[in-house]
């Protein structure tokens, strides 16, 4: 049965089919604005695969996801969080707090830090927009309660000066799209009116709903939130009256979906879902993610080489072909390399395992080493709502 335009633009497997379409025209020197080098492919399996052993030498990776940046140091803010002892509840709780986080973790900026009152030193990019979120949260920044919640209504009317000074954002504290980061909140407490409960733990009767036996594809898991905060896109083509989200328009392929945002919180709810009873099946389906760490790893790496003129000192939407390229390529090749890893390393992980262990990392140490900021090797403007 062929799926409705729209079910297809939200399943992984066109994700893939379109990653690969692209690395095709790559392999057969037909896209003009990058360079493949498929021989260094292995230098980077190489690579990844002894960070991870070096990271995890039981190879016991956990899943990429959230959770993990709730983890600085020595101080784990997630394992104190004070959970109610309903299991539903804890679940709707942890939910709730995934998802905010996940929606304001788009890029930040090379100059935004944060400062916690228990963590030494500044934090900044992911694990500092995560421990930012977190104390807004507990805070209850996000509920007209004072509690840590996100509650629909607090959501709706939450205002830009008040996210900046929850994420400690002045004149020399710039961080990247912040109105856009709190439309995109309004927008969820608008969604999430229309769920269980007015809140955005809501979310987890919904998925709960969608088990059986207390098993959830990782496919309908993908889908359902993807249908459920479609109206939080408003810039995305439409189709069928339905906002499509991180889908970009590639004349030579049609429309290429990535949905980074959403398959990087599907991944993030697998573990509250897991402790609530609910065990996400078919992870694998879910594809890499087309973020700049991963791809970022293959431009520092010499797999892929940008060859447009001037790239490196302009600054690229993210609707443009170069980037829609690079972010299709960085799917496919990033699914080569798995495959290598497990070589590399003779364990079976998961796609998630080995982002985790894994090829985030990696490319973050490039960036490092190639540049003072790790800034990603290509600019790309975002609002700071979808990449």
């Amino acid at each position: 049965m062929t799926l409705p335009e729209v079910a297809r633009l939200r399943h992984p497997d066109t994700i893939r089919r379109q990653s690969e379409r692209m690395l095709a025209l790559a392999t057969q020197g037909r896209l003009e604005r990058w360079e493949i080098d498929l021989d260094r492919l292995s230098d980077l399996g190489r690579m990844v695969g002894e960070l991870t052993r070096a990271r995890y030498p039981d190879l016991a990776v956990p899943m990429h996801g959230r959770r993990l940046h709730f983890k600085v140091g020595d101080i784990d803010l997630w394992e104190a969080l004070p959970r109610p002892t309903d299991r539903d509840e804890a679940a709707r709780s942890e939910v709730e707090l995934i998802v905010v986080s996940v929606l304001l973790d788009a890029g930040s900026g090379p100059r935004w830090r944060y400062a916690d009152t228990r963590i030494q030193g500044e934090l900044s990019r992911s694990e500092g927009l995560a421990v930012a979120s977190f104390r807004a949260w507990e805070r209850g920044v996000f509920s007209n309660r004072g509690l840590p919640r996100a509650d629909s209504e607090a959501l709706s009317g939450l205002a830009a000066a008040s996210l900046a000074e929850a994420f400690q954002v002045r004149e020399d504290n710039p961080l990247v799209g912040t109105e856009d980061r709190a439309a995109l909140l309004r927008s969820l407490g608008r969604v999430s009116s229309r769920w269980p409960g007015r809140r955005v733990g809501g979310l987890y009767d919904l998925l709960s709903g969608l088990s059986s036996d207390g098993r959830l594809s990782a496919v309908t898991l993908l889908g359902t939130l993807l249908e459920q905060l479609s109206p939080l896109w408003p810039d995305s083509p439409m189709r069928d009256g339905q906002y499509l989200g991180d889908v970009w328009p590639y004349p030579p392929l049609g429309l290429m979906p990535f949905h980074k945002l959403t398959q990087w919180l599907a991944y993030s709810l697998i573990e509250p879902l897991s402790t609530a009873g609910i065990t996400v099946t078919e992870v694998d389906r879910l594809t890499p993610l087309a973020e700049y760490r991963n791809g970022g790893l293959l431009i520092d790496g010499g797999v892929l080489t940008p060859v447009t003129p001037g790239w490196q000192a302009t600054s690229h939407p993210v609707s443009s072909s170069l980037v829609v390229e690079w972010r299709a390529l960085t799917v496919a090749l990033v699914s080569r390399l798995a495959e290598m890893v497990r070589g590399e390393l003779g364990a079976g992980l998961s796609m998630a395992q080995v982002l985790e262990g894994g090829t985030w990392t990696a490319g973050r140490q490039l960036a490092a080493a190639a540049r003072p900021d790790a800034s990603p090797p290509l600019k790309v403007l975002s609002n700071g709502t979808i990449f």
